[in-house]
């Protein structure tokens, strides 16, 4: 499992339109579980549509249509990558994944040995404080697909 970091490449790495864009996910067959969510999207509709649930479990397409409307800037978040074969009822099962969490004994993300906090994600996109992003998986397209469209990445 590795975790790559983004955090030299660009101003602002959590547009997540042009990120599906970069790593080619915008037609690929994924149910997104986004979860620990803060964002300013700049649609009521949008922010609505935040304010009014914890977390999203959206199909590719219905993501990026909500993207399409409204291209905005993701604080906080976890995008975890499910192949659609699963239920919903069955993601939703499992706890959130989580992008800090400072609790002692609590997996950290940010520092422990990198792992999907979903066990049925491929790989989980972290926007983190606005700042950075970071993609942890074992998935080597992905890998190399990152490594790629962040040739600055470094590997935590």
């Amino acid at each position: 499992m590795k975790r790559l970091c983004c955090e030299h490449e660009f101003k602002y790495y959590t547009f997540l339109k042009q990120v599906m864009l970069d790593l080619d996910l915008v037609d690929k067959d994924y149910l997104w579980l986004i979860s620990d969510i803060e964002a300013y999207p700049r649609k009521a509709e949008t922010q609505e549509l935040l304010n009014r649930n914890t977390h999203l479990l959206l199909t590719t397409k219905e993501l990026v249509e909500i993207l399409e409307k409204d291209d905005f800037q993701w604080i906080w978040a976890v995008f975890s990558a499910i192949p659609s074969k699963y239920q919903k009822e069955a993601i939703l099962k499992y706890d959130l994944p989580y992008v800090e969490n400072f609790e002692e004994g609590k997996y950290n993300p940010h520092l422990d040995e990198p792992k999907l906090q979903h066990p049925y994600a491929e790989f989980e996109l972290y926007a983190v404080d606005s700042s950075y992003m970071f993609m942890i998986t074992d998935n080597e397209e992905m890998i190399s697909k990152f490594k790629k469209c962040y040739p600055k990445y470094i590997e935590k």
